[in-house]
């Protein structure tokens, strides 16, 4: 007879096998989405060389397939790795359990569970109303199959009482699942400026909601980082790495800096090792913060013009041509002309000569001519 291992690996590969027969580049959209994919794995991780990022892409893709499987799936809790002495020995104490959108990252809420947890999700509420659920059927068949008791409810961030109903259920015992790396819901908003700091991840700065610092420093509760990764045999791991712990009395604007920043290092090094495994390359581009322009004294000489693809990348949106602008993530439509133009400028003896003075001096300004 077949272990639950064997068939849960049997299960997966029937689901790559289904996804193996999409032809992604037909699907709505994906030329878009896949380069500003490609942008932000650019900008965080310059190293991934770009041949690589439609790989990781389709990777990550296939990455949520497996997620959405495991959500659904009883068993795939059972067979969840466990590491770090925060999940080999769960504390009955109350915790503040952050986590990443990389891996099966729905687990750790039920491997909670299961060990008696009382668990409180913290959900963005376009999250919420596309996976919530989801999440409560799998809760509630934990509770009719597996015989579980623990307390569980989801708590929408976008709700004016949010952090105050986090606050209560701390103080009550309840344990707190937080997806610290953000999600598209979560960005940044004008006048919100207060509610975020500013952290390194990579190669660049991103801004980070301060709220999990503030509820650890409040509540004097611990901090518990957890990364979830798929090794290569389609082994969950569920690992927790060293608490951060409130210190009294201390600063509490000092404390948000340094907790967050210490819960994005220990990210950085899961996030280096399973790139293809993180979700949150679809929408980090909103969390980065921006870069200034460095200003350039006067207009350069350009002997011989050439389409600067480092920086921008040409798409098709809606059947209208587009210029992607990798840096700031500004889209141009332009004209056909222009695009064709641009595909073939080796060809041309003179660009200037197209376009005119004045179009050629602001391809040039925007460097879309180098």
């Amino acid at each position: 007879m077949a272990s639950a291992l064997t068939l849960y690996r049997e299960e997966l590969a029937q689901c790559k096998s289904h996804f193996d027969q999409i032809d992604l580049r037909k699907e709505r959209g994906y030329l878009m989405k896949f380069t500003t994919f490609s942008a932000n794995v650019e900008n965080i991780m310059p190293f991934i060389p770009r041949s690589q990022h439609e790989t990781l892409f389709q990777q990550v893709l296939l990455q949520q397939v497996f997620t959405t499987f495991d959500l659904n799936c009883l068993s795939a809790g059972d067979l969840v790795d466990r590491r770090g002495s925060e999940l080999i020995s769960i504390s009955a104490e109350p915790r503040i359990y952050c986590t990443y959108h990389l891996g099966s990252y729905r687990l750790l809420t039920s491997v909670l569970l299961r060990h008696g947890v009382d668990c409180v999700v913290l959900m963005g509420n376009n999250a919420n109303r596309s996976q919530g659920d989801g999440i409560c059927d799998h809760v509630e068949s934990l509770r009719q199959e597996r015989g579980m008791a623990s307390g569980f409810r989801i708590v929408e961030t976008g709700h004016p009482s949010a952090a105050l109903t986090v606050l209560r259920e701390l103080k009550a015992g309840k344990s707190i699942i937080v997806y610290v790396d953000g999600s598209p819901e979560t960005a940044p908003e004008p006048g919100e400026e207060s509610q975020f700091l500013t952290v390194d991840m990579g190669e660049r700065q991103v801004l980070t909601r301060k709220g999990v610092g503030y509820l650890s420093h409040a509540a004097g509760v611990p901090i518990v980082p957890v990364v979830s990764y798929r090794e290569d045999d389609m082994t969950n791991v569920l690992q927790s790495l060293t608490p951060i712990y409130p210190v009294k009395h201390s600063d509490r604007e000092q404390y948000c800096q340094t907790a967050m920043q210490q819960l994005y290092d220990a990210f950085w090094l899961y996030l280096s090792r399973y790139p293809g495994q993180w979700e949150g390359w679809n929408y980090i581009q909103s969390f980065l913060k921006q870069q200034e322009e460095v200003h350039r004294p006067k207009r350069p000489i350009i002997t011989h013009p050439t389409f600067n693809a480092d920086r921008y990348s040409l798409c098709e949106l809606e059947q209208a041509p587009i210029l992607f602008d990798r840096r700031s993530y500004q889209t141009y439509e332009i004209t056909d002309d222009l695009r064709d133009l641009l595909l073939n400028i080796n060809a041309v003896d003179s660009v200037k000569g197209i376009v005119g003075d004045d179009m050629y001096d602001e391809l040039v300004d925007m460097e879309i001519l180098c």
